[in-house]
């Protein structure tokens, strides 16, 4: 009579013989219904050297954490990663769902011992290279205890695993020097772009202007002063104005209205494929709904309403002010502020510290924009329907820019305007002083820059123009929206 313990094994090698890759899986994973090759975003390019140079010379990383917001693309991309492993260095790639652990009662400890067995030899001992998937990694129990072992153990084993929550995935120091974690954010407009236009017609996508994301980033964050980052927006205003041509006539949409779906609806790529609007808003509440009771586990049902009403209050003003929210919720001070720490943690907000301030009476110590803009545009919903104003409308401006320095500056670089009655939205400290950025629509006051202090040039965003424009005596650039969605 066998056990439970020897079918348990028994299920168990069964199943990683069944999620052994094959091309017709990664046929399926990787290709649409038009039997169309899915487009690759930016982050995939990174994935591909890392494994290339992990196959090919046996260089570091070979653990690897995709973390980021459920459904901006974490297990497309480990596809991806898995068709360039198969298609070039070993067809030995194994695919494992915590899910499916689960639901056969197993821990990642179990799925270890049950891959030697497949493979015929300890981990330990392996003499060829090969590819482990783990998907949702953080649902299974003990998974950074064992994740560990599998790194000591495996030196042969390329090991790319998925989590939906940066909160449980920042969370073992034993892994900290071991694997390398990074974070995966919603679509950049160009990647937008390249989505809808390989979805409108596979054969015609259009791909981001060489140089040009990096021009401007380097223009906006770190030029030495004003002239050289005016010349340098100035040298690129005609490559741009062409990329925003064709993308009109490809898409035959204008740019407006492109720019619009992307910020409220498309820029999380689970939802790209689904047209309609009120769908797309009640698959982001039910997001809400999965990371909160799921993937927090110190929210749980408790605290659900808490969060879930302190996310509707943060949809209205992004500036948190520790004692207002203590006495609006009844709770404590402290954990209003953990609840929002939380919060940033699983990737729901985007929190910024305040420029050269320390915690005042007031209580104001944070800004918090939303990761995503849809996120913030699903809770409008709820309270106003479609009607979205002007200042509103700012708001998700102000959501989507956040996100783009966050991605595209070192943790604690950016900062926001604090201390006095006009402050710029953003103090970006690089160089010998800072940049400071403005965001709005039609925005041409520069009070918030010109009197807040010292500042190597002012930036101010604004949604309404077609092309840069300059206040030379302030050293200011006006620059569109659409310009600064490209970096």
């Amino acid at each position: 009579m066998v056990g439970r313990k020897e079918k348990n094994m028994e299920e168990l090698i069964e199943y990683i013989q069944n999620n052994k890759v094959t091309q017709k899986r990664l046929q399926g994973e990787t290709y649409d219904e038009r039997d169309k090759k899915l487009p690759q975003r930016n982050a995939f390019v990174l994935l591909k050297k890392y494994a290339k140079g992990f196959f090919s010379e046996g260089l570091q990383p070979r653990m690897i954490a995709l973390s980021g917001l459920r459904g901006v693309g974490k297990t497309t991309l480990t596809w991806q990663t898995a068709n360039y492993v198969y298609h070039n260095h070993t067809r030995q790639v194994f695919f494992i769902s915590v899910d499916d652990l689960n639901r056969l009662n197993a821990n990642l400890y179990d799925v270890f011992n049950a891959l030697e067995k497949v493979l015929k030899k300890p981990l330990n001992e392996l003499s060829e290279k090969i590819m482990l998937i783990i998907d949702e990694v953080h649902e299974a129990d003990e998974w950074q205890k064992d994740l560990k072992i599998l790194y000591e153990k495996g030196k042969k084993i390329f090991v790319l695993t998925t989590g939906s929550s940066a909160l449980l995935l920042h969370s073992s120091s034993d892994l900290a020097s071991r694997w390398t974690l990074m974070k995966i954010f919603p679509f950049r407009f160009p990647e937008f772009v390249v989505a809808k236009t390989w979805i409108l017609n596979s054969q015609n996508i259009l791909v981001p202007i060489r140089g040009v994301a990096d021009a401007l980033k380097n223009a906006f964050f770190f030029a030495a002063g004003y002239e050289e980052a005016k010349r340098a927006v100035i040298n690129k205003e005609k490559s741009i104005d062409n990329y925003f041509n064709q993308a009109q006539k490809i898409t035959n949409s204008q740019i407006n209205t492109l720019i619009d779906e992307y910020i409220s609806f498309h820029n999380i790529a689970r939802f790209l494929p689904i047209a309609n609007k009120t769908l797309i808003i009640e698959r982001v509440l039910a997001l809400f709904e999965r990371i909160l009771l799921k993937d927090i586990p110190s929210a749980g049902s408790e605290y659900f309403n808490v969060f879930n009403r302190i996310l509707f209050r943060l949809a209205l003003s992004d500036e948190v002010n520790f004692q207002t929210l203590s006495k609006e919720f009844r709770i404590k001070e402290t954990e209003v502020e953990k609840i929002i720490n939380t919060l940033n943690q699983a990737e729901i907000l985007n929190v910024f510290l305040p420029h050269g301030g320390v915690r005042p009476k007031t209580g104001k110590t944070q800004k918090a924009f939303f990761m995503s803009p849809s996120l913030r545009r699903a809770l409008y919903s709820r309270i106003y329907g479609d009607k979205i104003n002007t200042d509103l409308r700012a708001k998700l401006y102000e959501d989507v820019i956040a996100m783009y320095l966050k991605r595209n500056l070192s943790e604690g670089i950016v900062r926001y305007g604090f201390g006095k009655k006009k402050n710029p939205d953003f103090v970006i400290e690089t160089m010998d002083e800072p940049v400071l950025m403005e965001v709005g629509i039609g925005k041409r006051t520069s009070a918030q820059i010109k009197n807040y202090g010292k500042y190597r040039y002012g930036i101010i965003v604004n949604a309404t123009f077609e092309k840069p424009e300059f206040d030379d005596e302030h050293r200011i650039l006006f620059i569109p929206l659409k310009w600064i969605l490209l970096i």
